[in-house]
């Protein structure tokens, strides 16, 4: 008899572990930083009608666990989301040390979506996203492998037309997500490279050259990063902390 009471109690909270609501665990756990709506389903295998994470609004939100992952000692799901337009699917795995590991991100977003800043100021394009991983601590990116191709860039304090598509392959080096950045295509000639430390000090370094393209009216701003070198190239550099 003992027995089958242990073994009706295993039984119950295996049941409740299993279909453990997704709106309960929410409730509990989820950081300030992360609101979601209507969301349905178990905390394993669930839904959310829409969310706001990172200060980005997704829609269509959906995860679905991945057992396997236990035994490298992580907690991983499979999700995909749509924000206004677009949509991102990547594995997200928790470790036990609170990072947040991406794998096989890929997606289509527009960029103004991604910071408030770029909603602010009127920047616009779409971000192409393609990483086989991203690590997370604290809020900040401390790994990165992959690329993200910026199209349709526009500036509106630089030019009042797009000024063109543009690249970004990074990788780790000594601790810091290095990203090298180069044109594909436009009214600007740019070669650049970003650093972004463990702490969320980034600093983007570069050189901007005109094209045959490239309207005076850019031509003129350019003057104010100071003289160019034998090959026409303005030096710049930008500095700040996420």
């Amino acid at each position: 008899m003992k027995r089958l009471v242990i073994a009706g109690i295993l039984i119950f909270f295996g049941v409740m572990l299993a279909t453990f609501p997704a709106r309960v665990a929410y409730q509990w756990f989820a950081p300030a930083e992360i609101r979601l709506s209507g969301i349905t389903g178990s905390v394993w295998n669930g839904s959310a009608a829409e969310g706001i994470a990172g200060g980005a609004y997704v829609r269509n939100i959906s995860w679905h666990f991945k057992p396997m992952s236990l035994l490298s000692g992580k907690l991983a799901f499979q999700t995909s989301s749509n924000p206004v337009s677009g949509s991102i699917n990547t594995e997200l795995a928790v470790s036990p040390g609170g990072n947040l590991t991406l794998s096989a991100l890929s997606g289509n977003v527009p960029l103004d979506s991604v910071h408030p800043a770029f909603q602010q100021s009127g920047i616009r394009g779409d971000i192409a996203l393609q990483f086989e991983t991203i690590v997370i601590r604290d809020g900040i990116p401390v790994a990165a492998q992959g690329s993200v191709i910026v199209t349709d860039f526009f500036v509106p304090d630089l030019s009042s037309s797009r000024i063109g598509d543009f690249r970004a392959d990074f990788q780790t080096i000594d601790g810091l997500v290095v990203g090298t950045i180069e044109d594909l295509s436009g009214v600007l000639d740019v070669t650049g490279t970003i650093n972004l430390s463990r702490d969320g000090l980034y600093s983007f370094i570069g050189q901007v050259a005109p094209t045959p393209a490239t309207p005076p009216s850019i031509v003129n701003q350019l003057r104010f990063l100071g003289s160019a070198n034998e090959r026409g190239q303005h030096e710049f550099r930008f500095e700040g902390k996420l």
